[in-house]
């Protein structure tokens, strides 16, 4: 009988523990890597919607077929493609925004509200200042 009561109480335990890891929106809701292991490395574009419509073509148009987003431990990142940027990134107080900022001179902090952060699939929400809604499902590259 003490046998089941400790299996029990453990298996209600990690139902807790596995039910509040749910950092991000849409997942994972558990890992054993780092949020920041999980964020860096080598990220291509996989679909984009802007207000809920899917404009993955227009996108890959845009950045070019070469478009890739690095994210580097060290908190650096650039981007290839049509566009070619570098700059510096982080996570937000709670780690469920990660802000970039461009060494170009005048560039913002750029904000990315992270949907979901696994291993192989990074999604980021961009809020314009509009109300536009912009969500980046990216793929490792």
């Amino acid at each position: 009988m003490k046998t089941l009561k400790k299996t029990l109480l453990a298996l209600v335990l990690l139902s807790f523990i596995f039910t509040g890891c749910n950092k991000y929106q849409d997942g994972p809701k558990f890992s054993l890597l780092t949020k920041k292991a999980r964020l860096t490395g080598d990220w291509k574009i996989d679909k984009v919607t802007f207000n809920g419509d899917d404009v993955t073509g227009a996108y890959n148009t845009l950045l070019g077929a070469n478009y890739q987003l690095d994210i580097e431990k060290d908190g650096t990142y650039k981007t290839t493609g049509n566009f070619p940027d570098s700059g510096t990134w982080k996570f937000g107080e709670d780690k469920d925004d990660v802000y970039f900022t461009s060494n170009t001179a005048g560039s913002t902090e750029d904000a990315e509200r992270i949907l979901r952060l696994k291993s192989k699939e990074l999604w980021l929400r961009h809020t314009g200042s509009n109300g536009d809604v912009t969500i980046i499902h990216y793929v490792p590259s």
